[in-house]
């Protein structure tokens, strides 16, 4: 899962950055680490660094309005914070495309703290409170600007963001961090599958601050293109010969055509009960044509978000039984996301997700042939679906953990 999803900038993870250092013992002998990757100090430095203060995230109703330009100081910050993680511009939003993200909705509560040193902007706490499942949940991001770590701020900012989510009556906070490679020991996924350096300053915070992880999530790059349309045709042709007569392939942009609104509602409720959650399971959603409409097209429209759904229909029932989100931001970019993808496990072992998948493609590339890269992400132990992603061509970008913290 990106935490872009579970915070109104996009569809991306961002790294903590090493805002604090290490586990402590007990974190570090639940997790399978030695306890010479442990610093000396078990409990958290509770000093606050000089000049350090947290004001509330003040959301402007335009971006012309006067009370706009901490918003656009917050721009500039996450995308300084996206550029060092991902180290490439395709992450990079302007205030235009961030702000539809932020209006309130019905599903979830978007809040925040702006972090600043002797007045200058240096980092964000953001967290998502799920209004309609999961309720007792905060979704969390902490970023601290890439010359501004190393001085405390990230764990100082950290404690603010904690004590707004108990203020908030949530129990339990959730947060998808990018790790950067460090040689030494792992951190192995509850799955069983991937893992993460536990020397990586982020892990270290984490840790430190009783953070458990739960899943590892890879994320992946394509590289589209004239040359790579041949192999798309060619496994698109053979997944469809494998799928038989009993299911074709429907596409549509947003607004979702009335005659598959239903069925697309559907598909979106069972991501939360069919795709691999390792130790982070989740409360089954309700979807139905209004949610769709409400709390996905709305600001996909606004933001002026292209977004292509492929989906495979079931002939025999007419229902739709799998499908497979790309999405391009207005951003100025040659980037596009595959987002959200599944097969309805009564119909898994037919080839569809390549079907699903291939198809999507080919037909974005007739309407967006300028796109260059597609990112995604999977769960490593989502082993099916990987195994379709790289024989699409995609290639391992970055790795992503998911991490939850039960407040007590």
């Amino acid at each position: 899962m990106s935490p872009d999803t579970t915070v109104p900038d996009s569809t991306v993870p961002t790294s903590t950055g090493p805002a604090a250092a290490g586990p402590e013992a007990a974190a570090a002998q639940e997790s399978g680490l030695p306890e010479s990757a442990l610093p000396d100090s078990a409990e958290p430095d509770p000093a606050v660094p000089a000049g350090f203060s947290a004001e509330p995230l003040s959301i402007p109703s335009s971006l012309d309005d006067a009370a706009a330009a901490a918003f656009h100081e917050m721009t500039d910050l996450r995308n300084a914070v996206t550029r060092d993680t991902y180290r490439n511009d395709d992450f990079v939003l302007p205030a235009e495309v961030l702000l539809p993200g932020y209006e309130p909705s019905g599903y979830e509560r978007r809040d925040g703290r702006l972090i600043r040193e002797h007045g200058r902007l240096v980092g964000r706490v953001l967290f998502d409170l799920p209004l309609t499942e999961d309720v007792e949940m905060a979704k969390m991001m902490l970023e601290i600007h890439p010359d501004a770590r190393g001085r405390g701020l990230g764990a100082a900012a950290y404690e603010v963001g904690e004590l707004a989510v108990r203020d908030a009556g949530r129990s339990e906070i959730r947060t998808w961090v990018v790790h950067r490679e460090v040689a030494g020991p792992r951190i192995p996924s509850p799955s069983g599958v991937g893992d993460i350096p536990a020397l990586d300053p982020a892990a270290q915070m984490l840790l430190r601050r009783g953070f458990e992880l739960g899943q590892v999530e890879r994320m992946s790059v394509l590289e589209l293109g004239a040359e790579h349309d041949v192999a798309l045709l060619a496994l698109r042709d053979g997944a469809r010969e494998a799928a038989g007569a009993d299911y074709r392939c429907v596409s549509w942009s947003y607004p979702t055509p009335d005659e598959f609104i239903d069925g697309y509602a559907v598909l979106k409720a069972r991501m939360s009960t069919d795709a691999p959650q390792g130790d982070l399971a989740e409360d089954e959603q309700e979807w139905d044509a209004r949610r769709v409409r409400e709390e996905l097209e709305a600001t996909a429209i606004a933001r002026g978000d292209s977004v292509l759904v492929g989906a495979v229909q079931h002939v025999p029932t007419g229902e739709l039984v799998a499908f497979s989100e790309l999405q391009r931001m207005d951003d100025g970019t040659r980037r596009a996301d595959q987002e959200d993808t599944l097969v309805l496990r009564e119909h898994r072992g037919n080839r569809l997700g390549m079907l699903v998948k291939a198809e999507n493609l080919l037909a974005w590339r007739e309407l967006h042939s300028d796109v260059e890269r597609v990112y995604t992400y999977n769960a490593e132990e989502n082993r099916p679906m990987l195994n379709v992603n790289e024989a699409l061509g995609f290639r391992p970008f970055v790795s992503e953990g998911a991490w939850r913290k039960v407040l007590v």
